[in-house]
């Protein structure tokens, strides 16, 4: 991926710094730790000094990224290492499973049939979200994720659940990372 330029954190100003490399015609990778771009503002009921609705603001811009054919989400990625000298640089990221495909329609049949319940980051834990999920109604990049810590298909639970792989439709749902299914 020569020739590319790499914006590391998929906040408000990440997301506008992509926007502006990619219409001025680079080739950007957008590398976000997190399962959505938005950051801090995509939670944020208002914003700062107009009180205008953060994601009313945010949501376009988060779309339009995702859309945009010069611009590569990574997310549940982190910059591992860098090497080399301005204007060419080698990078190595590491990125999490999210066990679940693009082929995700977000149903949500999957999250209804999950027996799993905790209390939900993306809003300081007031609610609480499924073992599968997505971070917020808005997410970029669109499927949902599996919180494979919380998920009882992992070892060493012995009667795997399979609630959500047997509901989706679009067979989305990959835990080939853990064990393969029959």
């Amino acid at each position: 991926m020569s020739d590319s330029i790499l914006v590391i954190g998929g906040g408000i100003a990440g997301i506008q710094a992509s926007l502006d490399l990619a219409e001025a015609g680079a080739r950007v990778i957008l590398v976000e730790r997190e399962a959505t771009i938005g950051g801090v503002m995509a939670v944020l009921d208002k914003n700062f000094p107009t009180l205008d609705c953060s994601i009313c603001i945010e949501a376009p811009k988060m779309s339009e990224v995702d859309l945009h054919p010069n611009i590569e989400i990574l997310s549940l990625a982190e910059l591992e290492s860098i090497t080399g000298q301005a204007g060419d640089f080698e990078v190595v990221i590491r990125q999490r499973a999210r066990y679940v495909t693009d082929a995700c329609t977000r149903c949500g049949d999957c999250t209804q049939v999950c027996p799993e319940s905790y209390p939900n980051e993306f809003d300081s834990g007031m609610a609480s979200r499924k073992a599968i999920y997505t971070p917020l109604a808005q997410s970029v990049p669109g499927p949902y994720l599996i919180d494979i810590e919380s998920c009882l298909n992992v070892p060493p639970n012995y009667i795997p659940c399979d609630r959500c792989y047997e509901a989706c439709a679009a067979k989305a749902i990959d835990f080939n990372f853990i064990y393969p299914l029959a």
